[in-house]
């Protein structure tokens, strides 16, 4: 198998019809015949990703919802959504999710139908069935875990893409069967790890990780803690300790196939020609009008970090920061951000633009979309959760939480043992998820899927987050409202949330 070919995704993607369940491939008479075909066909399905509204900068849209980052420029319709404002969702940059993430499932859909009657050698074969029901999984998740309750897609019936939305619980039936289907396949060839071209690719360690995550959005801690554990007792994966700053050197172009990545989103082999993700957090005064400036993280999120957590300096940056940027080392001033409303800029994904003789408008950088460290703290989420601790008792400390806890936490302290926590609390989780997962998608629905924010959001105050408080409705907020054309396009057959059932599990 060959890694993606951006070329081979482009071309197939132009055959493939744009609306948004994607139809049959038409005018292509000679598909569907080898081997190579299955290739550029699981290739196709990643190409949603690399829109720029998908994980371009796409799936930032939401992340203003949570108390992490704000949106930095005059987008209205995207405030509204992530303020709460608004119950519709007709425009904006959250509006192209649901039909990129369709175009996914539909492609992925396509490979598992037709890549088991195609002559090829059986170990292939198993690795894209096992790949293309793991991104329908991954594509199903993320949907979900925005709007609640979707419609299934099923390759056996093509024809039928005007339909009703499942349950939340039934949608979760659905991803878990993807993630063991996907498992299933993996496990026939042991595929743990994948090597050389095939790095980024998910394997059998981002399957179980991703049920494991799937499972503790669903509350279903036992089975949560058992997934996780069969990617921490592989021993295959590790978090990056490079230099004591294993964190920082991840987030780098040197890090970026490190086995703490489960799944990469792999830019071109050239540089500068991938998604615009670190773009849209630049400074365009920083640099001479390359940034965007769409996102600015908050006050809140600088001060969520403890003293000496190296992971501030690699995740948000103020004036007064020495910051590497073109070969060169700078004190930042306040007129260097200034176009940062909050008066700090997210550097999660800029630490390409080290080596880069100038700014471009993107630096070419891989974008990790699970993570071992990730993996971890699911598994000490569940030790806290089944030993009863949880939002209702938050300061209850679980020994059995620790390993995996602390593997994060310390590695966040460049190796310093002494800031290990014996028994970590779920007061402790909250944080150390906060900060060590800040801008990577998760924040947000942590705290709805908690039950805290309404509690958080609340609590906030001008000084630390621009924006001050903000009401949110557990019951009418807990997802994002369906995009207006997807309700329209189906003749109002999909209804939007709140709906018993369809925004919470029953």
């Amino acid at each position: 198998m060959k890694q993606y070919s951006l070329l081979g995704i482009l071309l197939l993607a132009l055959s493939f019809s744009a609306c948004d369940l994607d139809k049959e491939p038409y005018g292509i008479s000679n598909f569907w015949n080898t081997e190579a075909d299955v290739q550029l066909a699981i290739n196709s399905a990643y190409a949603p990703f690399y829109d720029e509204e998908g994980f371009g900068r796409g799936h930032w849209w939401a992340g203003p919802a949570s108390d992490d980052m704000v949106i930095n420029r005059n987008k209205e319709d995207d405030a509204a959504l992530t303020e709460f404002r608004t119950t519709v969702n007709a425009s904006g940059g959250q509006f192209s999710n649901w039909k990129l993430m369709y175009k996914v499932i539909r492609r992925a859909n396509d490979v598992i139908k037709h890549a088991a009657s195609i002559e090829m050698p059986e170990e292939n074969r198993n690795l894209f069935l096992g790949e293309a029901n793991f991104i329908c999984a991954y594509a199903y998740f993320y949907l979900a875990k925005r709007y609640g309750g979707l419609p299934f897609y099923d390759y056996n019936r093509p024809e039928e893409i005007n339909k009703p939305r499942e349950t939340k619980t039934e949608t979760y039936n659905r991803i878990e069967a993807y993630l063991k289907t996907a498992i299933a396949y993996y496990e026939k060839q042991d595929a743990w790890t994948l090597e050389n071209a095939n790095l980024g690719r998910p394997n059998l360690g981002a399957a179980y990780g991703l049920l494991a995550k799937v499972y503790a959005h669903w509350g279903k801690y036992a089975e949560a803690k058992a997934a996780a554990e069969k990617v921490i007792n592989s021993g295959l994966y590790s978090l990056d300790l490079t230099d004591n700053n294993g964190y920082a050197h991840l987030f780098s172009p040197d890090g970026e196939k490190h086995k703490e990545v489960l799944f990469n989103l792999v830019n071109k082999p050239i540089r500068n020609q991938g998604t615009v993700t670190s773009v849209v957090l630049l400074s365009a005064t920083l640099s001479s009008g390359t940034g965007w400036y769409y996102f600015a993280p908050t006050k809140s999120l600088y001060e969520a970090f403890e003293p000496g957590d190296l992971r501030r300096k690699a995740t948000l940056v103020g004036a007064g920061d020495e910051v590497h940027f073109l070969g060169k080392a700078q004190v930042l001033t306040e007129a260097d951000i200034k176009d940062m409303t909050t008066g700090y800029m997210g550097t999660k994904y800029l630490a390409a633009y080290n080596k880069l003789s100038g700014w471009n408008w993107e630096s070419g950088e891989d974008i990790p979309l699970l993570r071992y460290a990730d993996v971890l703290l699911i598994h000490a989420e569940a030790e806290i959760f089944l030993a009863g601790g949880g939002a209702n008792n938050r300061t209850l400390g679980v020994p059995a939480a620790a390993q995996s806890f602390n593997e994060v936490r310390v590695r966040a302290f460049g190796g310093d043992a002494s800031k290990a926590i014996v028994a970590p609390t779920f007061n402790d989780l909250v944080n150390e998820r906060r900060c060590e997962l800040a801008y990577e998608d998760e924040r947000h629905y942590d705290l709805v899927r908690w039950g805290l924010a309404q509690e958080v959001y609340a609590a906030a105050t001008s000084a630390t987050d621009p924006r001050g408080p903000r009401t949110f409705d557990p019951a009418k907020d807990a997802h994002f409202p369906i995009p207006q054309r997807e309700i329209e396009n189906t003749d109002y057959l999909l209804a939007n949330n709140p709906l018993d059932g369809y925004s919470n599990f029953k």
